[in-house]
């Protein structure tokens, strides 16, 4: 199934993704062209579209607290629910050169400030026209309604963290910086959206980031990262299954005693949105050393692996790991892979079960799973069968 794999990258050639243009009837907010007065959240969004001149602005809070919009770890509910609270956001639209992160004009240097508080800010900007579709994508959150706008001005001071300040002027590498605020427990959203906005990095080398490719980036800066850290931990000692499921989303996570891997099989369902004709499963795996290709599984892949790595971290352990990921009918429209991150961190967080084997785990995952064992497990066999081959291989 093509639409599974593509996820809206258009691989199928044409200009527009036919199953992302029927979410147009969607009822959004009103806006008026002119100049507007309203808080953001704070949040900023840089399109991909043209790149390297690409279309970047503020996300502002027409309707709804600020804060709770852009807040997904908070949201409960179904699909339906995020949809409704996203709409309410309008996304400001102004063309500008990537690179000029290394030198910032006046209305970027506010987009930073805006986004880099902690708390929302008011701002005053000017709408010049008004573009009704919605953003849907796989990888980014719902935004309602677009608009071009011309200048921005925030109408109060930022409140901006000290090792923000540190890390913007220092002039150390993204990697690092990404690192450091990780480990002084700033979320993976908040540097989601400051390095989008190109406040992280050497100086000389910043640029905006199309939003859609820095929430993998940090996704896969911080995996790599702790990849390095648990690779010389003892191995976990039992086999341990972890569950959730919400948004549609099911999720069974698998540790067991072994040197580090990740294997991560998505089953889209039938009816799910990006397989409405029939059920597809993907899967992609790693070891210890760097992933250096891109996973056929996008943006998911890095968004699953990502809270495991963290688990581990926390229990000083390494382990084999087997994430499945479920998607159901209840998920009939793309949320962002925030779904994938809060339901495995979710899942983490909760008591495991304990077996002892590998083979009990899976019959137990299997069990609460609507698909057939064996149209999944095969993948999982494939790459063990391969491994078995290298290893007798003279």
């Amino acid at each position: 199934m093509l639409c599974a794999r593509c996820k809206g990258n258009l691989l199928c050639g044409r200009i527009k993704c036919p199953l992302l243009e029927k979410f147009g009837y969607l009822k959004k907010v009103e806006i008026e062209e002119g100049n507007i007065e309203k808080p953001t959240p704070p949040s900023a969004f840089i399109g991909r579209i043209g790149y390297p001149k690409v279309y970047a602005g503020p996300l502002i809070a027409v309707n709804g607290e600020p804060s709770f919009l852009d807040s997904p770890w908070l949201w409960k509910g179904d699909v339906g629910d995020v949809i409704k609270l996203r709409m309410s956001l309008l996304r400001g639209m102004k063309r500008m050169e990537v690179y000029v992160a290394a030198n910032p004009d006046r209305y970027l240097s506010d987009i930073q400030e805006a986004t880099a508080s902690v708390k929302p800010l008011d701002l005053e900007t000017e709408v010049e026209k008004v573009i009704k579709r919605p953003v849907f994508d796989d990888t980014v959150q719902p935004v309602g309604v677009s608009a071009r706008i011309q200048g921005l001005k925030l109408t109060e001071n930022p409140k901006i963290p000290d090792r923000i300040e540190k890390v913007y002027y220092d002039d150390s590498r993204a990697v690092d910086a990404v690192k450091f605020l990780f480990d002084h427990s700033f979320s993976t959203y908040y540097l989601q959206k400051i390095f989008s906005v190109g406040m992280l990095g050497e100086t000389k080398s910043r640029k905006l980031v199309p939003t859609r490719w820095s929430i993998t980036a940090i996704h896969d800066i911080l995996g790599e990262e702790i990849k390095k850290e648990i690779a010389c931990f003892e191995s976990v000692d039992k086999t341990m299954l972890f569950s959730f499921e919400h948004f549609g989303n099911h999720f069974e996570i698998i540790l067991s005693p072994g040197n580090y891997s990740f294997q991560l099989v998505e089953i889209w369902l039938k009816k799910s949105f990006w397989s409405p004709d029939t059920t597809w499963i993907g899967y992609d795996r790693e070891d210890i050393s760097r992933k250096r290709e891109y996973s056929v599984l996008s943006g998911g892949y890095y968004a699953a692996r990502l809270p495991v790595l963290e688990h581990l971290r926390k229990i000083r352990r390494v382990a084999s790991i087997i994430v499945l990921r479920e998607i159901r009918p209840e998920y009939y429209a793309p949320l962002g892979v925030w779904v994938v991150e809060e339901g495995v961190r979710k899942a983490m967080q909760g008591k495991a079960e304990i077996f002892e084997s590998l083979e009990e785990a899976l019959t137990r995952a299997a069990n609460r799973l609507r698909t057939d064992r064996m149209k999944w497990e095969i993948h999982l066999r494939q790459h063990h069968q391969s491994n078995l081959g290298r290893f007798f291989e003279v």
